[in-house]
């Protein structure tokens, strides 16, 4: 039953079945290339105003960057008294590394504002880290 509207579908307007089926194909292929040309248009429009509106972002960055190691230690000194102080305990050490480690990465991407640990608390059923 399917093929025979089919058959009827592709011999409606009169032409033979392989004049219709080439029209057919013709509008499959028009269709197919006028989808894939306005999609390729808005990913050039995305990426235009992408470029546009974080143009001033990497300029700031840029200038960030040019100042060399008095930037990242300006950035490293803001967020120092930031961090708490480290509690006492045989993790203390651990923490003020991973604290040191978190607060050289921001400055590194250029985050001036500080953090702050609100808690610390050990995963139970799991050891210190150390096997």
């Amino acid at each position: 039953m399917m093929n025979q509207m089919l058959y009827t579908a592709l011999t409606a307007n009169g032409g033979s079945f392989a004049d219709n089926a080439l029209e057919a194909m013709n509008v499959t292929v028009v269709g197919m290339v006028t989808i894939f040309a306005v999609l390729a248009l808005l990913w050039g429009i995305i990426e235009l105003l992408h470029r546009v509106l974080n143009a001033g972002r990497d300029l700031a960055s840029d200038a960030r960057a040019g100042g060399g190691a008095s930037a990242a230690q300006t950035a490293q000194a803001s967020a120092a008294p930031a961090a708490p102080a480290a509690p006492a305990g045989e993790d203390g050490a651990l923490i003020a590394a991973i604290t040191a480690a978190v607060a050289a990465a921001m400055a590194e991407e250029g985050c001036t504002g500080g953090f702050r640990v609100v808690a610390f608390r050990r995963v139970s059923g799991r050891g210190n880290g150390r096997h």
